[in-house]
């Protein structure tokens, strides 16, 4: 017996490996991390609130104000002794009775006495003053909130229903020479682009878009209860499929832009905007004209954005999407201007528009055109202004003809802010070749426009009014729209 278990070989316990008996902490899934990184990317710092030329009550300005104002008073100092009128002996007695009171650090109160020593007094730790914490950690974060058991670990994603886009922000453009002008302030080619706007469109004609197409889009507009899902669902309609004419992204953040002002607001981050392809663009201008005219470090995102799009759900407000149009179309008209100044150094285009923004409201379904145009200051500090002035605005749920109207006007108008980016893409390249050519031939002369390497011969090509969010490879730069069957 003793025989046969010895035969039996003895169980062995399983063997884990190091790597999985550790246990790691877990982190957030890829959703939370996201919207943690929205939220702590851009902090309101204090000198964005000191150059303010008028403070409005918001409800940043009041977390500003508390973080500055609610700060426990600090305790009175007690009488101080020099330490050359204390004696050795007595400095040894001091410390042999717990040395000094710890009563005026800030955050420590006495508790007990020890049972043991009833006469000597302990203290407890220090505790970080609740206000001056709670005031500091509301202006940094605003959007984030400490457990109640104050690890830092424990981040809470419940978000207040403030925006950076409020009245402080509007002040802080104005401020820095970025308005809404009215129709005083125009740019010259003001009449041009509504002319262009109002051209009729084959593809939203009543035969074409039916009223039954229309009560569609109304049914998809009122089922839209989020800005993703309004600008996921409902402006696609207005703006149609448009395949490979056009490169377009959304949501994306312009952190490789330099700042429009002083670096104390957060970076745009458009729902939609329309570009030209890395590849339509000489290298050598890509990267002189980097921090003007592409928008991400990210490889392929559309540079040169010249039209913009700001969508708002049912509970969105209006003024925020105006405010960030003008912040988005501001950025689009620099980088036009940056590009024209690269073709003609002694030129600077004021006065005339290069960059469309819209805005839509699924709520109330209005849509609004904006042309951005550079005006010339006389303040040396804001040579270069930047105004937005409205072109028009439509009911997009109000009848089928308002929404023909206004469909027929933004695909208009992406046409059209096409077209201008392809000009002077278009010039920027045919320079650099030229002075490549001129380097290998100094005796001989181009007359005329080169065509970049990158882009072939023009091509005819029918208009392609139609939006689509999921890009494609782009087109020839030397593309001209022009309405067709499919516009």
């Amino acid at each position: 017996m003793h025989e046969a278990n010895a035969s039996v070989p003895p169980k062995r316990k399983r063997q884990f490996s190091s790597a999985r008996t550790e246990v790691s902490s877990p982190s957030p899934p890829a959703v939370k991390r996201s919207k943690i990184e929205d939220h702590q990317r851009h902090r309101t710092p204090s000198c964005f609130w000191d150059k303010l030329s008028r403070q409005w009550l918001t409800r940043r300005t009041l977390r500003e104000y508390n973080r500055r104002t609610l700060q426990a008073p600090a305790p009175t100092p007690c009488h101080r002794i020099s330490s050359k009128t204390i004696a050795p002996a007595e400095l040894e007695r001091f410390a042999r009775q717990d040395g000094p009171s710890l009563g005026d650090i800030k955050g420590v109160s006495p508790i007990k006495p020890n049972s043991y020593c009833p006469d000597v007094v302990q203290y407890s730790k220090p505790e970080v003053s609740v206000a001056s914490n709670a005031a500091l950690h509301s202006s940094q974060s605003g959007s984030r909130k400490r457990a109640r058991n104050g690890k830092e670990s424990d981040v809470s994603l419940s978000t207040t229903t403030s925006s950076a886009y409020d009245a402080a922000f509007k002040q802080h453009l104005v401020d820095h020479g970025i308005y809404k002008s009215g129709r005083t302030q125009r740019p010259s080619n003001w009449s041009e682009i509504n002319e262009r706007l109002a051209k009729a469109r084959s593809s939203l004609s009543p035969s074409r878009f039916t009223e039954a197409a229309f009560e569609d889009f109304e049914e998809t507009n009122e089922k839209a209860l989020a800005e993703n899902t309004v600008m996921s669902r409902a402006f696609p309609i207005i703006a149609g499929s448009a395949g490979v004419y056009f490169y377009s992204q959304g949501n994306v953040y312009f952190g490789n832009l330099k700042d429009l002002t002083d670096g104390t607001i957060t970076k745009a981050k458009p729902d939609l905007y329309d570009g030209a392809h890395p590849s339509q663009l000489e290298k050598s201008i890509r990267i002189q004209l980097s921090e003007c005219i592409e928008p991400s470090s990210k490889k392929n995102v559309p540079l040169l954005p010249n039209l913009f799009v700001e969508g708002n759900g049912p509970d969105g407000s209006a003024c925020v999407n105006e405010l960030q149009a003008l912040y988005d179309g501001a950025l689009g008209e620099r980088g036009m201007l940056e590009l024209s100044l690269y073709i003609d150094p002694g030129s600077l285009q004021y006065n005339v528009a290069h960059t469309i923004a819209s805005t839509y409201h699924g709520g109330t379904g209005d849509l609004t055109l904006y042309s951005i145009h550079a005006t010339q200051s006389a303040n040396l500090q804001l040579p270069t202004q930047f105004r937005m002035t409205k072109l028009n605005g439509w009911k997009m749920t109000g009848n089928p003809n308002a929404f023909r109207e206004g469909a027929t006007a933004w695909r208009n108008a992406r046409d059209w802010a096409k077209e201008e980016r392809t000009k002077l893409i278009s010039a920027a390249n045919s320079k650099v070749l030229r002075s490549e050519h001129s380097a290998f031939h100094p005796s001989m002369e181009t007359s005329g426009p080169v065509l970049s390497r990158d882009c072939p011969q023009p091509a005819s090509d029918t208009s392609a009014g139609e939006l689509s969010f999921n890009v494609v490879a782009p087109p020839s730069i030397n593309k001209k729209s022009s309405d067709g069957a499919g516009s």
